[in-house]
């Protein structure tokens, strides 16, 4: 399966990365590498995870306070948003 990232989710996981990587060395490759492990579960089980609403669905890094809101069409796994769990739960549907 393909994954595609919304351009916002892309951004959120850029800023995080940034983000951890200011709190201390190779923090913020070990949240991309954790992001890495997430978007490969969801590859290989997409209708596992959690489904939010309609066709979306969550799941949650192992190690950092975040998941990735995803869906499936067709082939492909669309990621709306890479979401810090301490956020407003709905931001991301505005991106539908």
């Amino acid at each position: 399966m393909q994954v595609i990232y919304h351009p916002d989710a892309e951004e959120e996981m850029l800023a995080a990365a940034r983000y951890y990587e200011r709190q201390a060395e190779n923090l913020g490759f070990k949240f991309l590498d954790d992001l890495d492990k997430t978007v490969e579960d969801i590859v290989d089980f997409p209708e596992t995870w959690l489904v939010l609403e309609d066709d979306y669905r969550r799941h949650e890094f192992t190690h950092f306070p975040f998941a990735v809101i995803y869906r499936i069409v067709s082939f492909e796994i669309r990621i709306t948003a890479v979401m810090h769990m301490h956020r407003d739960p709905d931001y991301w549907k505005k991106r539908k």
